[in-house]
């Protein structure tokens, strides 16, 4: 089965310094000189989880990876045997890094996740503009007709005006 984090840097020592603009890889070999890549946050591909069988029979694996192209660039950020551990660092990671969620399938594929992904969609839909700022009057205002201007109440002679009063 093809592993899509192969375990990078099996047998030698590496440290990792992460923030929000930047990875730092610091190899350890011995008998040699430190090798140290300095990475842009926004060269990974995303925050890959990734599930496996475990050990044993019934159980699971899961490890988060900060997923690169270069498969020895990968970052393994979170590795357990209870997949609900994640479940809350997964977003989390993505959304501080600002890198979209991918998932890896058993066959080693690796898809994003556009629903949970932490980069926005895009603007949203104009709304509609308001009254003021287009000039027009609104539309059940200009519906209404005025009154005729010579049209005054009849008035009777000799009669009284009866007010109500409470």
């Amino acid at each position: 089965m093809p592993d899509a984090f192969s375990g990078a840097f099996t047998g030698e020592q590496v440290q990792v310094h992460l923030d929000r603009t930047s990875v730092s890889i610091t190899r350890h070999m011995a008998g040699a000189e430190d090798a140290t890549v300095v990475l842009p946050v926004q060269s990974f591909c995303g925050v890959m989880v990734q599930i496996t069988p475990g050990a044993t029979p019934g159980a699971i694996r899961a490890r988060l990876i900060l997923k690169h192209t270069d498969p020895q660039l990968s970052v393994l950020l979170a590795d357990t045997e209870r997949a609900e551990q994640l479940a809350a660092a997964w977003p989390a990671w993505a959304s501080a890094l600002e890198l979209p969620m991918l998932v890896c399938d058993l066959g080693g594929r690796v898809k994003p996740i556009e629903a949970y992904s932490a980069n926005p969609a895009g603007q949203p839909a104009q709304r509609r503009k308001l009254a003021l700022l287009t000039g027009r009057r609104p539309r059940f205002l200009v519906r209404r007709q005025r009154g005729a201007a010579g049209a005054t109440l009849p008035v009777h002679r000799d009669e009284r005006e009866i007010i109500a009063r409470s």
